[in-house]
């Protein structure tokens, strides 16, 4: 078991959300090779086993036992026989620099209360509905106020004992002590803005007094990137999250992600992805 060091000063959750993007069951389709995961997934391994690789950390999950992953690139191998539960959720923390640390990919042991809390999650009645339409997302799924309010909740009870898990298992969600107030507000005005609206070096550091240059390098030294790369990390997240579900044409996820016309969406998404979102939707969405 890992241990970790605990922060010397509280952090700020305010705008925490855990989001529920697919729960689904049945055999995998993406069974084998290589897969750009953008948000948290978790395997339960029903019947059949896996293979999983990820940032040289190699892990192997069989029927009972849940496997976990961090978001980014990952090698997966389901035997022919596997049948799964697999979830996957979006985590964001606006107020904090807040991320996963430690192991990248962890196997855990049958775990009855963790059962016991998917049981209830996959059984709650937008789940159900979407079972029977069809569909790939609770969010493209119409629903009353109180079932959102039901799904909030047990996504919120499966993912709070699916963390005491994986934090005695060496994984951890939490945020870096940021000691530079200019690095500590541009960083959370950056994480709450709209990507619908234009980033510019220039503005974010005249709020501060700074130049660009001076606060890029104020942010490398606290967090290891610039705004830049970070509005960018977001613009990636979200547009493949939107893009894994079945909520939003290819289109409208160019334009919620701040792009006026979606052959510079197309381009756009293609350096930084490597294959077009058309691609990346037909192989990932159910992987």
């Amino acid at each position: 078991m890992n241990s970790f060091p605990r922060q010397a000063t509280p952090c700020y959750w305010d705008g925490l959300r855990v989001t529920l993007i697919r729960c689904l069951e049945g055999p995998p389709i993406g069974r084998y090779g290589l897969f750009h995961g953008v948000v948290f997934t978790v395997f339960h391994l029903l019947e059949g086993s896996v293979k999983m690789k990820k940032n040289g950390t190699s892990a192997e999950a069989r029927k009972g036992e849940w496997i976990a992953c961090q978001p980014g690139e990952r090698f997966q191998a389901f035997s022919d026989s596997a049948r799964i539960l697999s979830i996957h959720l979006l985590i964001e923390s606006p107020a904090n620099a807040a991320a996963w640390t430690g192991q990248p990919l962890v196997t855990l042991a049958a775990d009855p209360t963790l059962e016991r809390r998917a049981r209830r999650l996959r059984d709650t009645a937008i789940l159900r509905r979407v079972r029977v339409s069809g569909a790939l997302t609770p969010q493209s799924e119409p629903a009353t106020f109180a079932e959102i309010i039901a799904l909030q909740e047990t996504t919120a009870a499966f993912f709070g004992r699916l963390l005491e898990l994986l934090e005695m298992a060496g994984m951890r969600y939490d945020a870096p002590l940021i000691r530079d107030p200019r690095v500590c507000e541009t960083r959370q005005h950056l994480a709450s803005a709209s990507l619908r609206t234009p980033f510019s070096r220039e503005s974010l550091a005249s709020g501060c007094n700074l130049s660009a240059a001076q606060l890029d390098r104020l942010w490398r030294q606290e967090l290891d990137m610039t705004p830049a790369q970070f509005w960018n990390q977001r613009r990636v997240q979200t547009a493949c999250a939107l893009l894994q579900g079945d909520g939003h044409t290819i289109k409208e996820v160019a334009y919620e992600t701040g792009f006026g016309h979606l052959s510079q969406f197309s381009f756009w998404f293609t350096k930084n992805l490597k294959e077009s979102p058309r691609k990346f939707r037909a192989r990932h969405e159910r992987d």
